[in-house]
């Protein structure tokens, strides 16, 4: 059985990689074939819908977003149960110092409707800051918003911390603040033509299981990870303190509800979805 998944090129997906190498999917009768999406959820909403993929790791904002807005999916399990924690970052030449100042911010995101589009709004409305203030750049992926930010062509971009240290170590952004999920972080979300067709997934399930607990019994995980996706020891040490994969529950309804009350003040969505069209 053919499975395709997608994620972005980060290190919470890491346990797919180890599944494919140790042969997990394979001992569960699964050809499992990963594609790297740089892009981020919006590239993968994209793509579930055009039947170019199966299955992706999705923000859980941005899949309630888009199933809500005509994706024929469905949520099946949380994949990272702990937040992701976004940073906030500028150009190097940037005068921006302080992400509660109020006034207009044009914002670096990958996609309208992706994580770096959701989390800029999730983040205004923490702070209380105006929502007619924020417009926006596309810009495609990180490496977009690193050219973007350094022509002071946009102010701010979010994108998840640990990733985008290598650029604020070597003085090409700032980072001047973060910006934590306050829900599960990252959902399996799997289409329902491939839900169809698939039937039962719990295979793959058990193989990502067993590569967790591989990844755990590692002698050292956070430097295996720093070396794989080419990030500080320090800053891997910190990404896995905190990482808790999840993929045996469901999104919980009092998560959902509170998601996307928040999509639906952000003006994401126009109206609240019922959980029963977005969850399984």
């Amino acid at each position: 059985m053919k499975i395709r998944c997608g994620g972005v090129p980060e290190h919470f997906n890491y346990p797919w990689h180890v599944a494919i190498e140790q042969g997990y999917f394979a001992a569960e009768g699964i050809e499992l074939e990963w594609l790297d999406y740089k892009g981020g959820t919006g590239a993968m909403c994209q793509d579930l819908r055009a039947d170019i993929i199966d299955i992706a790791t999705l923000l859980t904002e941005g899949a309630i977003a888009d199933i809500a807005k005509g994706n024929p999916a469905i949520i099946d399990r949380v994949y990272v149960a702990s937040p992701l924690i976004w940073g906030i970052h500028t150009g190097a030449a940037s005068h921006h110092t302080n992400p509660d100042k109020p006034g207009p911010i044009k914002y670096a995101v990958s996609r309208m409707g992706s994580g770096s589009h959701l989390m800029a709004l999730v983040d205004r409305m923490q702070r209380s800051l105006d929502l007619t203030d924020a417009s926006w750049e596309l810009i495609q992926n990180l490496d977009g918003a690193r050219v973007s930010l350094q022509k002071n062509e946009s102010d701010y971009f979010l994108w998840e911390k640990n990733m985008t240290a290598p650029y604020v170590y070597n003085g090409e952004l700032r980072r001047i603040g973060e910006c934590p999920t306050p829900w599960p972080s990252v959902v399996i979300t799997i289409s329902t033509a491939a839900l169809n067709r698939i039937k039962n997934v719990e295979g793959m399930y058990r193989a990502l299981q067993k590569a967790v607990a591989f990844i755990q019994q590692l002698p050292d995980p956070a430097q295996t990870i720093a070396a794989v996706y080419d990030i500080k020891i320090e800053d891997a040490r910190d990404w896995y303190a905190r990482i808790q994969w999840g993929n045996k529950e469901s999104l919980s309804k009092n998560d959902f509800d509170y998601t996307a009350t928040a999509l639906v003040e952000a003006g994401i969505l126009d109206t609240k979805p019922s959980y029963e069209s977005v969850c399984k």
